[in-house]
């Protein structure tokens, strides 16, 4: 089995687990209070600031020009789609990024950065995009699954899940799948476990997160 297919099968549990929140349950349904999808929104501008980051570390810490284009593409990816969506929420709530600057990360949020920053200052290209790639892997599984769900989704947030289960972000992120096989297939068997690992840990994280606006685990 490939790296990245074997990595997949290891977490779409837990990107299950996520879908099961009651967060992103009520997301679907349309009934998530409005609050709480502010404190999303807010503490996922403070995430996406410091994602971004990351792949800046992954773009200085590179060599060949083509892993540049790709991790700059993520990065343009990162701050132009994403911000898009989440600018339009921030202005429904009367703010801007610069509201946002001096805001602290929830305990859940300020984990999830520091294992990022953790893992950036490593040094090792392959190690960061394994602790950046569940975060999109993640967000493309879940809200296709949401969106696919017989009970269907209700109006009130059916713009937000269709635009992360739109057929362009899928694009993107196998896109992303398929250039991390590429540079991790023949890495040695420790490296992959050690690999396995920070994504895991990852994708984990990202169930904290969506966890984060009711006050972590119930």
């Amino acid at each position: 089995m490939a790296f990245m297919q074997k990595l997949l099968a290891q977490n779409i549990p837990i990107w299950d687990d996520c879908a099961e929140t009651p967060f992103l349950r009520e997301l679907q349904q349309g009934t998530l209070p409005l609050e709480k999808f502010r404190t999303y929104i807010v503490q996922d501008s403070i995430y996406l600031k410091n994602y971004a980051r990351l792949y800046g570390k992954m773009i200085w810490h590179s060599r060949a020009l083509r892993d540049i284009q790709v991790y700059y593409g993520a990065l343009n990816f990162v701050t132009e789609m994403e911000s898009a969506v989440r600018l339009g929420y921030l202005k429904r709530f009367e703010m801007t990024d610069s509201d946002i600057e001096d805001l602290e990360p929830l305990p859940e949020n300020q984990e999830y950065i520091d294992f990022m920053m953790s893992i950036g200052e490593g040094g090792n290209v392959h190690e960061m995009l394994m602790a950046a790639l569940p975060c999109m892997l993640s967000y493309s599984y879940i809200f296709r699954k949401l969106l696919s769900s017989p009970d269907g989704i209700g109006a009130e947030y059916a713009d937000f899940i269709e635009d992360y289960a739109e057929d362009g972000y899928l694009d993107s992120c196998r896109g992303l799948e398929a250039f991390a096989e590429e540079k991790c297939c023949m890495s040695t068997r420790e490296e992959k476990e050690k690999l396995g690992r920070i994504f895991e840990k990852g994708s984990l994280l990202e169930l904290r997160f969506w966890e984060m606006a009711y006050g972590g685990r119930i």
